[in-house]
């Protein structure tokens, strides 16, 4: 049930289209692409309908919300309000920008955002079963994990959200979509002074006399699962981070950071970073792409690249036992799945998306994150049932490294 494992099947959808006979590329429909949107959420609202009800055993989608337009798969969420809980920062910002508004305007609701981190979990499970804190919350690959495993998340009724169907074949297959649907993420990125003497391109670089030499490196400590699997992948004894998966090498990637990265920083926030960089105490970072790319520009000699290979997360969106707002919510994750929903979306956030027709904004995000299953793959995505199963020994020997810095 936990769908960890990343062995999955080789199906690839296209990265290209056909048009007039002749093949062409994504990035030649970004423009088109983007323009097209404002117009088809003012015009197309059936587009995120979702079955008008279907799934439910009556005309109020089984949680008190009116479903209009009788054949239209139209819903009608006025005078409704979904509680959403959300990352923090900068990643809800853009979201209080870009999808909060479409959703309003395009289902007549109110959208509630919460933002929040390492409570999230904490806040269902300490809320009475039927009175939730939130009807939807985001979650990454951990938290998705242990949120099942606690039964905080109801099943997604998939005929409520049917553009799941236009998720990549990776995304839909290398975690279960039971209780949760594959949305947005992100890659994992090396951030660089520009006047370091060299330009580091692959997590392998952090092991060079440069870096040695230098004021040293910041690592993620909150989230300490990604740097392993980075350092996993500059090792590159196996595939991507495949020395994690056994136990006889799965100790390697730490003495690999210690030994080779000469970390000098320990973040919990982006925040942290950015400050670590001002401070002088670090030349060099791992952090995650959606958090940068859009940000580095206002540090001042800063740049970074996404390595071909590397490790990164992927938010499942999930709808809160004991809701009453059931059927928006799934209606909202469907919504969140849309190819024009996450093409708009991706104008003020460098996200990785997930529905294989959506198009990137941006030149520089069709270009650093995937575009299809095989692509996807290239990114070694924590199996977190194994993880999870060794989380102390990991956490223990993270801390010993953080502890004796």
């Amino acid at each position: 049930m936990d769908g960890e494992s990343n062995d999955h099947s080789s199906t690839t959808e296209s990265s290209s289209r056909t048009t007039g006979g002749s093949h062409v590329n994504r990035r030649r429909f970004l423009g088109t692409a983007a323009s097209g949107t404002a117009v088809a959420l003012a015009g197309c609202s059936a587009l995120f309908g979702g079955g008008g009800g279907e799934g439910d055993s009556d005309d109020s989608g089984g949680d008190g919300t009116t479903v209009t337009g009788t054949g239209s798969n139209e819903l009608d969420f006025s005078g409704e309000t979904l509680r959403v809980m959300i990352w923090s920062g900068n990643y809800a910002d853009r979201f209080e920008r870009t999808i909060k508004p479409m959703y309003e305007e395009l289902t007549g609701g109110t959208l509630q955002v919460s933002r929040g981190w390492s409570d999230i979990l904490a806040k269902i499970r300490s809320a009475p079963e039927d009175k939730p804190p939130f009807d939807v919350t985001i979650t990454e690959g951990y938290f998705y994990l242990l949120g099942r495993r606690d039964d905080l998340f109801l099943p997604i009724r998939t005929e409520n959200v049917p553009n799941l169907d236009g998720v990549m074949d990776y995304y839909k297959n290398f975690r279960t979509t039971e209780f949760g649907v594959p949305v947005d993420g992100a890659p994992t990125t090396l951030i660089y002074r520009n006047d370091s003497d060299f330009t580091p391109e692959a997590w392998s670089d952090l092991g060079g006399e440069t870096v040695a030499n230098s004021n040293g490196v910041g690592i993620d400590v909150g989230f300490w699962w990604f740097p392993q699997h980075d350092a996993a992948v500059a090792m590159d004894d196996k595939p991507l981070a495949e020395e994690i998966y056994s136990e006889d090498t799965m100790m390697k990637p730490f003495d690999h950071m210690e030994n080779e990265w000469n970390i000098q920083g320990w973040a919990s926030s982006g925040e942290d970073i950015w400050q670590m960089f001002d401070n002088g105490v670090i030349d060099y970072a791992q952090w995650y792409y959606e958090q940068t790319e859009y940000d580095i520009h206002d540090f001042e000699n800063l740049s970074h690249t996404a390595p071909t290979k590397n490790s990164g997360f992927v938010n499942h969106w999930c709808v809160v036992r004991g809701t009453d707002k059931r059927r928006m919510g799934e209606h909202f994750l469907n919504f969140l799945l849309s190819a024009d929903t996450q093409t708009e979306w991706s104008k003020n956030s460098p996200t990785l998306f997930t529905n294989k027709d959506m198009e990137y904004a941006r030149e520089k995000l069709n270009e650093d994150l995937p575009n299809n299953s095989e692509e996807a793959k290239q990114i070694a995505f924590p199996k977190f049932d194994y993880v999870n199963k060794h989380y102390d020994t990991f956490s223990e020997r993270i801390k010993k490294m953080q502890t004796q810095s």
